[in-house]
């Protein structure tokens, strides 16, 4: 589980259960339950969305120094079949890290381990300001 730094009530709320791999790819699991399923029954195209953004912000953070922080400033996703079942996975990477930009893929399995949807999104590295008053 990752560390109470990172997590935030929307992730808190869908359960996002982090791990690491050895290979730099993060995996990012959630158990599905009805809150967050659609009309027919499948998992909400924007809960894989939010996934996708979060699994790839999990890849970008070890890669920040202390002074910098990064937003999401571009999301693309292709959705492939119906989600549904007891469990959700994400595996992300990074694909490309420029001086202010960052650039992941990340890949949405079912429990089967079957490919659901895949994505990217673009991050933007921002350094913190120390405020003053």
């Amino acid at each position: 589980m990752e560390s109470n730094s990172r997590m935030n009530p929307f992730r808190k709320y869908l359960g996002l259960k982090d791990f690491k791999s050895k290979d730099g790819v993060f995996e990012v699991r959630i158990d599905i339950f009805p809150d967050l399923l659609n009309f027919s029954g499948n998992v909400h195209g924007g809960v894989i969305a939010s996934l996708v953004d979060m699994s790839i912000g999990n890849a970008v953070y070890p890669v920040l120094n202390k002074n910098q922080y990064s937003t999401t400033v571009e999301l693309k996703l292709n959705y492939l079949k119906p989600l549904n079942g007891k469990l959700i996975v994400a595996k992300s990477y990074l694909l490309h890290k420029g001086k202010t930009l960052l650039v992941g893929k990340a890949d949405i399995l079912n429990e089967h381990d079957q490919l659901v949807a895949t994505g990217t999104a673009t991050f933007m590295i921002l350094n913190k300001v120390n405020k003053t008053l």
